[in-house]
């Protein structure tokens, strides 16, 4: 699955690489801070994602990423009480690959800012 999740990381780099007259080096770093929302449902639960990114005071190349994820299961087709998580990370930008990867996961979350989303893995957040 790492495999998987580091190739698409990889071909979506590539992606951006190539389009880069539509973004200027600085459009992908410049968009990283902000809120992003994920929403997904499944036979087994019901989900809520929120990431929170903020760029670290004094650095140029250090983030801080705050998840906080709020879930209800569902057993025998009811849902189950409200659970909350919270999960504190950081990442590290890398200018001149233009990728961040969160450092406790080794994950490289692909911002896109024509689109107003990231994906990390196959989940798509949407920035508000």
């Amino acid at each position: 699955m790492k495999r998987i999740i580091l190739m698409l990381a990889i071909a979506g780099m590539a992606f951006i690489g190539c389009n880069s007259n539509h973004t200027n080096s600085n459009a992908i770093a410049d968009f990283i801070p902000g809120i992003y929302v994920n929403q997904a449902q499944s036979g087994y639960s019901v989900a809520n994602d929120t990431l929170i990114i903020a760029k670290a005071k004094s650095t140029d190349n250090i983030y801080l990423i705050t998840r906080k994820m709020g879930y209800r299961r569902i057993t025998d087709g009811k849902l189950q009480a409200l659970q909350h998580q919270v999960k504190h990370l950081s990442g590290s930008w890398d200018s001149q690959k233009q990728i961040l990867e969160v450092m406790q996961t080794h994950t490289f979350p692909i911002f896109q800012p024509d689109k107003r989303n990231l994906l990390n893995g196959v989940s798509e957040y949407w920035k508000l």
